[in-house]
């Protein structure tokens, strides 16, 4: 695609009229005109300005699509990741909620204040469902594993508190 019919397509995607981005740039109508047409192209300074109010990059402007492409690519690995790294944290404050939650509930310490141990461990319950469910939408997950990562939740908070002379620590 060129330059002029890049220009037009974006600024009908936005919805903007030859007349607004003329005056956002501070040219005529017909510039802009020319431009979509192919019968001129933008100066320097005046591409830096289309591209801002076009709400793109000049490389995605020009041509650069391989350039654009792998940004592209590379800003969604990087929002990807901070998700990833978001969703980790909330899986383990989740596990840190619903210990604390039963270690103080298990303990005896639930006399004085049985609905904040029981806030905890809800509150970190329904954390590591969302976070569950979202893990589960991106990431198709087998059933086995499932089961497994119960298990293996199940078989650390709960199981050394339920069998006998588990808790020789607390």
């Amino acid at each position: 695609m060129e330059l002029g019919e890049k220009i037009k397509a974006r600024r009908k995607q936005l919805k903007l009229s030859q007349e607004y981005v003329a005056d956002q740039i501070g040219i005529s109508r017909q510039a802009v005109a020319k431009w979509e047409s192919g019968k001129s192209d933008p100066a320097a300074a005046n591409l830096a300005e289309l591209a801002a109010i076009l709400e793109t990059t000049v490389s995605e402007l020009v041509g650069c699509e391989e350039e654009a492409g792998r940004q592209r690519t590379q800003e969604e690995k990087e929002r990807e990741r901070r998700k990833n790294a978001k969703m980790l944290f909330g899986r383990w404050g989740a596990l840190a909620l619903i210990n604390a939650g039963w270690d103080g509930y298990s303990s005896g310490l639930y006399i004085h204040m049985p609905l904040y141990w029981l806030a905890l461990l809800g509150i970190g319950l329904v954390l590591l469902f969302i976070t569950s469910v979202d893990m589960n939408k991106r990431h198709t997950m087998e059933k086995l594993q499932a089961v497994i990562g119960g298990i293996l939740i199940f078989s650390i908070f709960f199981l050394p508190r339920l069998i006998p002379g588990g808790n020789v620590g607390v």
